[in-house]
């Protein structure tokens, strides 16, 4: 087939991959647009220039070129350019291609130049297209501000908060930890009509008690021993005008509650050691890992600060009971420790379907861990994500064990080769459900009695009576 020039250019600048020809002196003898754009240089900048007359400039040490002159066949690598002019660092996964003349010398070199993060998510959303064609269909693209929802709870969710952001009325967020609560304050926070305005956070829980009123109402110069001499602002004062947001509020002491209260009712609030109120204007949102109508039961929470805080209440679920959000999650996960660790990796399929079956307890955030483990444990030249490392696999709550405290040798309990073998049965609880009954066998045989198994696994003794009857060893008895 012959192709005109016009055709073949019209190819070159539109393909979205670096592009650019060097010959055998490192002269540059072309480059395509989407090479310009990634090194934020005009084309003219490489008209009459030369790798040799970079590096005489400052601007390489070493090249890919010198590698191909020097080995005379293709190099892949990824090469890390400093650009002091934009004061940036680029990472590019980079291939050359020599072509040769007739006596063997070196004619031209081809150049195909990538982002590792752009390579990143291009593999994965290749393996992620296949997996849609051979399972389930999702999403990958994150929506707005990072929030990852495409399962119906998080878009119901997002839906509601979008409209309601629009007003000043509290709002109480509910779920368990790691679900994501301060993530959908920021989303909160960015589309409301304070946006332009200071997202102040608190984590009552993270505070101790005497310190507390303190960090919320500032105080004077002098209120107490040990205060700035020039006496501080609270946080309550420093979110005037934005969003005020106290992460675990169920932690929050009575005592202060009835001062928080008064606040949200008179809109001022007055320093520690002050008499004079200052006025105020904060949007607050309150976020708990318990339930708060079960704390005001129990005395433990007051009412009407709860009611005052429960405007609108927005509860958001586990990570298990919204498995539409896991994939994407994990996708948007790898992409984000790709460019953070300098790689490039992707999720097998069978990964991702083991993950999908995982109950993740500890919700988005142990999603979070789990992907960067895989990522910096992995071995630089493992690009596809295969195998799930045993320890992550044992890290299910009371299932966790010691091995540093147990003699038993726990890569004995998992056995690899099952796990490499999917089928319709197969699921990682059921797969940790037989690790468990296989350690607590091996333990009660070595130790003849439930509660030394309870010291080295560091649980209870009725933990240990309960998984005995759960996996039915009733010919086990306490020999201790």
């Amino acid at each position: 087939m012959n192709y005109s020039y016009e055709f073949l250019m019209t190819v070159l600048e539109n393909i979205d991959i670096g592009i650019f020809v060097l010959d055998a002196k490192g002269n540059y003898l072309y480059v395509n647009n989407e090479y310009c754009e990634l090194l934020n240089r005009a084309r003219d900048t490489y008209e009459g220039m030369s790798i040799p007359k970079f590096k005489e400039q400052g601007y390489l040490t070493s090249s890919v070129w010198d590698m191909v002159i020097e080995k005379k066949a293709p190099i892949t690598t990824i090469v890390t350019i400093n650009d002091f002019l934009f004061n940036k660092v680029y990472h590019f996964f980079t291939t050359a291609t020599p072509t040769f003349n007739s006596d063997g010398s070196i004619k031209y070199i081809f150049f195909t130049q990538e982002p590792i993060e752009k390579t990143s998510k291009r593999i994965q959303t290749g393996i992620l297209n296949r997996h849609v064609i051979t399972g389930s269909i999702v999403n990958p693209r994150a929506p707005q501000f990072d929030i990852i929802a495409e399962s119906p709870q998080m878009k119901q969710v997002l839906e509601m908060l979008y409209h309601v952001s629009k007003t000043d009325a509290s709002i109480l967020i509910s779920g368990p930890s790691g679900v994501g609560k301060e993530v959908l304050t920021k989303y909160i926070h960015h589309t409301s009509l304070r946006n332009k305005g200071p997202f102040i956070v608190l984590n009552c829980a993270a505070i101790p008690e005497n310190l507390m009123e303190s960090e919320l109402y500032g105080y004077e110069k002098g209120a107490f021993s040990g205060a700035s001499s020039y006496g501080k602002e609270g946080l309550i004062e420093a979110a005037n005008g934005g969003t005020l947001f106290l992460d675990e509020i169920n932690s929050m002491p009575l005592g202060l509650q009835a001062k928080l209260l008064r606040v949200l009712e008179t809109k001022q609030v007055t320093r520690l050691g002050s008499v004079v109120p200052k006025e105020i204007d904060f949007r607050l949102v309150c976020a708990t890992n318990e339930n708060l109508p079960d704390l005001v039961s129990k005395k433990l929470f007051r009412s009407d600060l709860f009611y005052r805080i429960n405007v609108i209440s927005v509860y958001i679920p586990p990570l298990c009971e919204r498995k539409e959000d896991i994939i994407p999650l994990s996708l948007f996960y790898i992409q984000y420790f790709c460019k953070k660790y300098n790689c490039v990796k992707a999720l097998d399929e069978n990964v991702l379907n083991t993950m999908l079956s995982y109950k993740w307890h500890g919700n988005v955030r142990e999603l979070r861990n789990f992907i960067e483990r895989l990522i910096i444990s992995s071995p630089d030249t493992e690009l596809i994500i295969s195998t799930i490392p045993q320890e992550p696999l044992l890290q299910d709550e009371d299932k966790t064990t010691n091995s540093t405290n147990s003699s038993t040798n726990l890569s004995s309990v998992i056995d690899m080769d099952t796990i490499s073998h999917y089928d319709e049965i197969f699921s990682l609880s059921s797969y940790m459900d037989e690790c468990e009954k296989k350690l607590l066998l091996d333990l009660l045989e070595q130790y003849k009695s439930p509660l030394k198994v309870a010291q080295v696994l560091k649980i209870d003794l009725s933990n240990v009576y309960r998984k005995i009857k759960k996996y039915n060893l009733k010919s086990i008895k306490d020999r201790g």
